[in-house]
């Protein structure tokens, strides 16, 4: 396919400024032309997409996913989480480095870009590891893993807790013109909590882990983001502490970027007294007024992005067999008997979302907390710049990664009918209002809905 016209959709771009219906021209991978409806001419034999009532926006760039490849092919692979990345409407995503082995060298850098360009769908966007082996212990060859491909460095999963390896790592890091993703977890304070610290510990019975746990470090991190002048992105931030942290941090130069999670932000701690394992999570679910603090922060700019955290588990990593008397969507759960709690503090954490992550954040425009151009900035421009890709945009020359919005369609969500390997949601059964119908890599559609893509 050389040549594909977008007719008559409502086109929101505000890395360009542009908002309005137009037909966009996408032509040998490159956005061709522009223009109002019947204007723009299309070469002989071009695909024609109807895209009335739908939004136009530039393909949505997820720069917070597990794909479990090398290593973990029960969960996930390369080939598969990109498929449901293209379902998701997601053009680009990156990859962490949690694999086996860990990505830490630019031989397993170069596997896993290998499989992503035979997969013909989603982009990958490799994501170096920021210590040898995510043990915390040992630096690794920032330069070498940069001209492999990665765009961006995370021990996600675990903290880097040595002061002098990470200030070391962000003066390396951000010579080479990128940042470093940190997982924000004091583990002298988490201490293995399997859920938030509050009421529904309390009620299970188990572990607590509070809101300090990761505030302490996200202060820890972001003096030394200030002292090196060094770009520094938080991961999943969860909690009102951490935010007020960033902002502060911001108001002093320091150059900090932070995403949160749908689940973060679309769910509270009470969503583990139904789902259980598939509503566990690092960091975990938080209390209401954590989520209000997310909404507040995603409302007045402070978060800069949503990024999925895509985790794609196999039951038995949740050990839903051996939990599935405790746990039912349509009940609240009692305290856990003490075995029952040690097996839920062992189930694996994450949840996917790949697949979901655009309808929940979809809710957040039709209750008017933002609106699309927003939503388009958290999803596609400020994720593309964090990478140092020249993403984001739909503007003339651009590459053409697009996605297609239809943000009145309803669905139902629907493990079952998943690309993912992997099941773990706690969104099974919700309604959601707005998908993508067509995802766009370099001018090919890679996923195509209308028909039924699978």
């Amino acid at each position: 396919m050389t040549a594909v016209l977008l007719r008559g959709g409502h086109v929101v771009d505000p890395g360009a400024r542009t908002e309005g219906v137009f037909d966009v021209l996408a032509v040998q991978g490159r956005i061709a032309s522009l223009g109002p409806p019947g204007s723009v001419l299309a070469p002989e034999g071009s695909a024609m997409v109807d895209a009335q009532s739908c939004w136009v926006v530039p393909g949505l760039v997820d720069v917070h996913v597990h794909l479990r490849d090398p290593g973990f092919p029960q969960k996930e692979t390369i080939a598969s989480g990109l498929r449901a990345a293209a379902a998701g409407g997601f053009t680009t995503v990156a990859a962490m480095a949690n694999t086996r082995p860990v990505n830490d060298s630019p031989q397993v850098t170069a596997y896993m870009l290998e499989q992503a360009r035979a997969t013909h769908s989603a982009r990958l966007v490799p994501v170096a590891a920021v210590t040898r082996g995510l043990e915390g212990r040992a630096d690794i060859d920032y330069r070498a893993m940069s001209e492999a491909g990665a765009r961006l460095f995370s021990d996600d999963g675990m903290p880097v807790d040595d002061e002098a390896l990470l200030t070391h790592a962000l003066d390396e890091i951000s010579a080479l013109g990128y940042a470093i993703s940190l997982h924000e977890e004091d583990r002298s304070l988490s201490c293995n909590g399997a859920v938030n610290a509050g009421s529904t510990a309390k009620r299970l019975g188990l572990i607590g882990y509070p809101n300090a746990a990761e505030a302490k470090r996200v202060q820890r991190d972001l003096a030394l983001a200030v002292a090196t002048r060094a770009p520094l992105h938080i991961a999943h931030v969860s909690t009102h502490q951490s935010l007020e942290l960033v902002r502060e941090a911001r108001s002093r130069g320091a150059q900090v970027s932070c995403e949160v999670t749908p689940h973060h932000f679309a769910l509270d701690e009470t969503a583990t007294l139904r789902w259980g394992p598939n509503a566990k999570m690092n960091p975990p679910l938080r209390a209401p007024a954590d989520v209000e603090a997310l909404h507040a922060a995603i409302a007045d700019g402070t978060i800069d992005m949503i990024a999925s955290d895509h985790a794609p588990h196999e039951p038995a990593a949740k050990h839903l067999e051996q939990l599935a008397d405790f746990f039912c969507a349509n009940r609240d759960a009692a305290e856990l008997p003490a075995q029952a709690a040690e097996i839920f503090a062992s189930c694996a954490n994450g949840v996917v979302g790949l697949e979901t992550s655009l309808g929940l954040a979809l809710e957040l425009v039709h209750r008017s907390l933002i609106d699309r151009a927003r939503l388009v900035e958290m999803m596609s421009l400020n994720p593309a710049r964090l990478l140092r890709l020249e993403r984001g945009t739909l503007a003339i020359g651009s590459v053409a990664d697009i996605t297609v919005i239809d943000p009145n369609l309803e669905w139902t969500v629907e493990p079952d009918r998943f690309r993912s390997k992997s099941r773990n949601t706690p969104f099974m059964g919700m309604r959601l209002k707005g998908r993508a119908i067509l995802t766009m890599v370099g001018g090919e559609i890679v996923y195509d809905g209308r028909r039924g893509d699978t």
